[in-house]
């Protein structure tokens, strides 16, 4: 017996929703949240196929359907299996074999450019919408399942991915003719899931599923954590933008800290379906963090309303939330959504008298490449803490028991923060109108404060002839108090503390090493980052490489021939160390279960080693004119907007007609092979 659920998987067209359907989101996802398994059934040699690349055999054993709110889900398996995965995508091979080998029990086979991943299971559990063709289980004569079923759920309720009754529920609402498939294994080693989701990521994924019994919050260590085995576009290439469903094109929020570590968050958004009409909008919101002290913290979300007030539907769990509308809203228009929001979440790290909310979701955001919103924000804090956002001061004032700062941004940003804490700050006017704010914490260190002001200065003065004006009129330094790490969120860089006293004890010592060099890269980042975007996590060298080839030449300004090259001979010998493992596009999908060390460093010597020395060789190739000619080239044609790497050997020769730099990137950016000096 062979069924199949291929037809549903050829087409992708949402069909539009009648305006007057009732039907809310948190109601479908409650629905979904309760299933009901039907009767078991003994099966016996069934094949059903979920996709071209996946294969699910039911060797024997019973199963069950399992409906939903009146919807047929899926079904529920429990027996002896195996599955058959293809990865197709030639460019994911490297990494499909390193993580197939460090993350998981499936067996892979090599040919032809794809990578067969093969599995077994004991209990499978499907669910589908937009598709056709599971097995009728009507037959009846299976054994009990109900209590499998159960602890099924339970075990893969822990994992850490998006709520998939909130996926479901936007396919059902927005995309009812679109599939989605969820298919998770168990009983044959680690956990697997299978995502196909023609929705709203558009990508087909594998993933392994494990504990992380590093983490020291008990609630954190039974989770499951999802390691990418392999992804795949559907319907779409890996080289091109990843069109969002909409775009957050406005943020306005207002901030309240109130004693405790409390808040009141109410927070303006407006949002613009992109292709399709959409009533469900899904944004990434914390729904809770763990302090230093591996203490919880808890986002609750209050209300979600309407330009006009009235509450909408929404669902709220997990670090996802979604929302519907009454009726679908066109491509193009805008709608404005309100969320009241309040918690804990304003915590100390270490006890410091500081909090911050950084690049993390705090607010409702969609997807990086949905992430295109000005920002009016309006920030008190109780005295004598000091408040920073990005952007243009409105005002800085005391209201009573409050210290005040209302800020703008109007150009296009990612990665909204805020900051506050025992500060002091001197602030300098240069020409331009350029205002850089140093701020130190817990005492007034008014020498390195101008210190910094100055070299903040002068190596924007370095960038500004080939990457073009300095992108914000304001620009915040904030010390943070621990060592070995910069960030720069627009109009913003936080560095630590060894900036201040380079020269005070031992850590501050060691860590100041190269701290020009860390310095530069923060500012570098106000070009390569937020003039110019990164859609995805697959494009993040497009941030972190240019902005560390960058500040290479700035260090070579500063210090000369030789501190250039000793960068170049450490890229070399850390890519040196990954780049076997994995091509740089998909290095943020490397995980080693258990060793989140070596994790972070293959992903640090991809990202930035080997992508600032792929950039150290293209400038050697093409000489000095013609490589800065590049990079101004990239700000001016892509400024305020995403940039794939796809673009830029079609720029390269329209500088450098004589060559062809398809080969280039194919063999080091989309490949594994070592740049050639």
């Amino acid at each position: 017996m062979r069924t199949f659920l291929a037809a549903a998987l050829a087409v992708a067209l949402a069909l539009p929703l009648a305006a007057a359907d009732p039907q809310k989101v948190a109601a479908v996802i409650e629905n979904y949240e309760h299933p009901t398994l039907g009767a078991p059934a003994s099966v016996q040699n069934i094949s059903i196929t979920l996709s071209p690349n996946m294969t699910i055999r039911l060797a024997s054993g019973s199963a069950a359907k399992v409906t939903a709110g009146g919807d047929d889900l899926g079904l529920f398996f429990v027996g002896d299996g195996s599955f058959e995965y293809v990865s197709a995508d030639p460019l994911e091979a490297k990494n499909v074999q390193f993580e197939v080998k460090k993350a998981s029990d499936l067996t892979l086979t090599s040919a032809n450019n794809k990578q067969q991943l093969k599995g077994t299971f004991k209990q499978l559990y499907i669910r589908a919408r937009g598709v056709s063709g599971l097995p009728d289980l009507s037959a009846g004569g299976g054994a009990a399942i109900a209590e499998a079923f159960a602890n099924h759920r339970e075990d893969f309720g822990r994992q850490r991915y998006t709520p998939i009754t909130q996926l479901l529920a936007k396919q059902k609402l927005d995309a009812p003719s679109t599939p989605f498939a969820v298919a998770e294994f168990s009983g044959g080693g680690s956990p697997v899931m299978y995502v196909y989701d023609a929705v709203e990521e558009r990508s087909e994924s594998l993933y392994s599923l494990h504990k992380n019994r590093n983490i020291s919050a008990r609630e954190l260590s039974a989770y499951l954590w999802p390691s990418v085995l392999s992804d795949q576009p559907i319907g779409r290439s890996r080289r091109a933008f990843n069109d969002p469903l909409y775009l957050l094109t406005e943020l306005d929020y207002t901030l309240i800290a109130e004693a405790n570590e409390t808040a009141k968050l109410s927070v303006t958004e407006t949002v613009v379906p992109r292709n399709a009409d959409q009533r469900v909008f899904r944004f990434d919101m914390n729904s809770d963090d763990y302090d230093t002290n591996n203490k919880k913290r808890i986002y609750t979300v209050r209300t979600v309303t309407d330009a006009e007030g009235h509450e909408l539907s929404f669902d709220h769990s997990r670090g996802s939330l979604i929302v519907s509308l009454p009726k679908a809203v066109g491509a193009n228009e805008p709608v404005q959504l309100k969320f009241e929001i309040e918690g804990n979440f304003l915590y100390h790290p270490n006890s410091d008298s500081f909090w911050q909310l950084g690049t993390e979701p705090w607010f409702p955001q969609p997807n990086l490449n949905g992430q295109y919103y000005k920002i009016h924000s309006l920030v008190k804090v109780r005295k004598p803490y000091t408040a920073f956002a990005p952007g243009d001061t409105v005002r800085r004032v005391e209201e009573g028991d409050y210290n005040v700062v209302e800020n703008r941004v109007d150009v296009p940003v990612q990665f909204a923060v805020v900051h506050a804490g025992k500060y002091a700050y001197d602030e300098q006017k240069y020409e331009n109108g350029l205002t850089i704010r140093v701020a130190t914490y817990a005492l007034n260190n008014d020498r390195a404060m101008k210190q910094l002001n100055n070299l903040a200065y002068k190596l924007i003065k370095f960038y500004e002839p080939w990457l073009g004006p300095f992108p914000f009129k304001e620009f915040n330094i904030i010390e943070i108090n621990q060592f070995g790490y910069g960030q720069a969120p627009p109009a913003t860089m936080f560095i630590t503390k060894e900036a201040f006293n380079p020269m005070s004890g031992d850590l501050n010592k060691i860590f100041s090493q190269g701290i020009n060099h860390r310095f530069a890269h923060e500012i570098a980042h106000q070009y390569w980052g937020h003039v110019v975007k990164m859609g995805s996590q697959e494009e993040q060298w497009i941030t972190e490489s240019f902005a560390e080839y960058s500040s290479a030449l700035a260090i070579k300004q500063l210090k000369g021939n030789s501190a250039y090259n000793s960068m170049i001979a450490t890229w070399r010998a850390n890519a040196n160390d990954s780049h076997e493992v994995s091509s740089i596009p998909l290095a943020n999908r490397i995980s080693i279960p258990g060793d989140g060390q070596m994790t972070f460093l293959h992903r640090t010597y991809l990202i930035y080693d080997k992508g600032a020395y792929l950039l150290a060789a293209l400038h050697k190739q093409l000489g000095d004119n013609k490589f800065l000619s590049f990079m101004r080239n990239l700000q001016k044609l892509y400024e305020w907007r995403y940039l794939t790497t796809d673009e830029m050997p079609k720029l390269l020769k329209r500088i450098d007609p004589a060559n062809d730099y398809t080969s280039f990137f194919d063999q080091y950016y989309w490949g594994t092979e070592m740049p050639k000096m």
